[in-house]
C-alpha cells in the first residue's frame, strides 16, 4: 500500500500532474503553478520518500502505480502529465503503463535514454563509493553552491547569466539537512533505479501514444541536452523546445515558457 502522496493542489480546470526531480519536493512547481491555475487544476506531489511523504523511496515502475492510484483516488483523470529529471522517468512509465489515465505529457529536462546518463550517475549508483559521493555531494548541493549563486549579480553579465541558470538555490535543497538519513537514502534508491530500471524506460518509450513535448534547456548540465533529441525521436510524435540560456532547473528559471509548452501540449490532446 502506498503512503498518502503530500500535495499542493491549485486552481480548476483540466488536471495536470507535476512531477518534481532527485531530490526535490512539490513546491519547486509553485512558479509554474502561479502560471497555469486559472486554467487548469495543478497537483504537485512530493513523491514517495521525498519531502513531507512519507514511506521509503521506490523506482520508476513502483512510483508510476502510486501515482496511478493517487490519480484515481483524487479523481484527476486524464491528466497531461509533466515530470522534471527523474520525475520524467516516473511521468513515461505513467504513459506506458496506464494510458488511460493520462491525456499528454511534458517531459522537461527529462532522463529516459541511456545518454541522458553519464560516468558520474553510475558511480553514485555503486555500493560503497556512491555512498560516500552521495553525502559530500548533497552537502554541496544544499549548502555550498546556493551560497555561490548568491554573488551572480556582481558578475560580469554573460557570466553572471549563466551561473545563476545552472546553480541550485536553497529551494531544491530544502531540507537536505541530514543527508546520512532519508534524503541520502532516498537519493541512493532513485539512483541506482535509474541505472537498473533504464533499459524498460527505454522499451516504454515506443508505447507511448500520447501527444507529448520535451523540453530541454540550452545550458542544461545535469542531462546532456543532446539526449533530448533521442528522447524526442523516441515517441511517436513528439515534438521537442530546447529553450536558450536556461539551464536544468526549468521550473524555477523558465515558468512563462514551460506554461506555454504545457498549455500547447495540452491542447493538442483536446484537439485530437
Amino acid at each position: 500500500m502506498s503512503p498518502t502522496l503530500f500535495t499542493i493542489d491549485r486552481g480548476t480546470g483540466p488536471p495536470v500532474l507535476l512531477l518534481h526531480g532527485q531530490p526535490g519536493y512539490g513546491s519547486s512547481w509553485l512558479p509554474v503553478i502561479d502560471e497555469l491555475d486559472d486554467e487548469f487544476r495543478l497537483l504537485a506531489p512530493d513523491r514517495i520518500g521525498n519531502g513531507r511523504t512519507s514511506g521509503e523511496a521506490r523506482g520508476f515502475a513502483d512510483n508510476a502505480a502510486a501515482v496511478a492510484d493517487f490519480l484515481v483516488t483524487r479523481e484527476a483523470t486524464p491528466a497531461t502529465i509533466v515530470g522534471h529529471s527523474w520525475g520524467g522517468g516516473v511521468a513515461i512509465m505513467l504513459a506506458s503503463r496506464y494510458p488511460a489515465l493520462v491525456k499528454s505529457m511534458v517531459l522537461v529536462g527529462s532522463v529516459g535514454t541511456f545518454d541522458a546518463v553519464n560516468g558520474l550517475d553510475r558511480l553514485l549508483a555503486t555500493h560503497g563509493l556512491g555512498d560516500a559521493l552521495t553525502v559530500a555531494g548533497l552537502g554541496v548541493v544544499g549548502e555550498v553552491l546556493p551560497r555561490l549563486r548568491r554573488w551572480t549579480p556582481r558578475l560580469p553579465h554573460a557570466a553572471g547569466d549563466y551561473l545563476d541558470a545552472i546553480l541550485p538555490d536553497r529551494g531544491l535543497s530544502e531540507g537536505l539537512s541530514g543527508a546520512w538519513g532519508r534524503t541520502k537514502r532516498t537519493f541512493i534508491i532513485e539512483q541506482r533505479a535509474l541505472l537498473g530500471e533504464l533499459t524498460d524506460l527505454e522499451l516504454a518509450l515506443g508505447e507511448v501514444t500520447v501527444p507529448t513535448s520535451v523540453v530541454i534547456g540550452a545550458w542544461d548540465l545535469v542531462v546532456p541536452p543532446q539526449s533530448a533529441d533521442t528522447l524526442a525521436q523516441a515517441i511517436r510524435g513528439a515534438e521537442l523546445v530546447r529553450l536558450p540560456r536556461v539551464g536544468h532547473f526549468i521550473p524555477r528559471d523558465a515558468p512563462v515558457a514551460l506554461a506555454d509548452v504545457i498549455r500547447s501540449t495540452d491542447g493538442r490532446a483536446a484537439s485530437g
